[in-house]
């Protein structure tokens, strides 16, 4: 083999040896970029809320149809209160209002509801002392979710990405 050939092999060698390096210096850099990434997905606590936590008034987007979403919170003390809960379904409004007992996240208790109809048919509505349960939720950003089960208007009812109204 010849000097000149030998020359261009250790080149060849080094050149393909500084390309692997290049490479390898590449997907390092991706890997630590997508290590350092924070996941934007939305996660929900599973660890029971306090009563007190939820205080306040709620206001949600608009989601499945329904329009004009809040829930106002009101603990007695750490284990009772009240929750009132609003919607507007086409020409019906709903106010449902009740009380009961908390524990880990779900207040059960009773509550009452008005439905009022705009349209010219006007088929008011009402009723007492239905049985419910609700369980809420807040996400990492503090955006407040609940899922109804019981009787009445309530029953299977889930509104999501509640924010706390500021007091005023």
């Amino acid at each position: 083999m010849s000097l000149r050939h030998e020359t261009s092999l250790v080149g060849l060698f080094l050149e393909f040896s500084m390309v692997r390096r290049i490479a390898v210096g590449i997907v390092l850099l991706v890997v630590i970029i997508l290590v350092g990434c924070e996941d934007s997905t939305t996660t929900i606590t599973t660890t029971a809320l306090s009563f007190q936590s939820l205080e306040g008034t709620w206001f949600f987007p608009d989601q499945a149809g329904y329009t004009e979403i809040s829930a106002f919170v009101a603990p007695d003390d750490a284990t009772t209160g009240m929750a009132d809960i609003g919607w507007t379904d086409g020409t019906y409004s709903y106010w449902c209002y009740g009380d009961g007992s908390y524990a880990d996240s779900v207040l059960t208790g009773t509550y009452s509801y008005n439905r009022e109809d705009s349209s010219e048919a006007n088929l008011d509505t009402s009723g007492l002392d239905l049985s419910i349960q609700i369980t809420f939720t807040l996400d990492e950003n503090n955006r407040l979710s609940f899922s109804c089960s019981g009787d009445g208007p309530l029953d299977g009812k889930t509104f999501s990405n509640g924010i706390l109204q500021p007091i005023s």
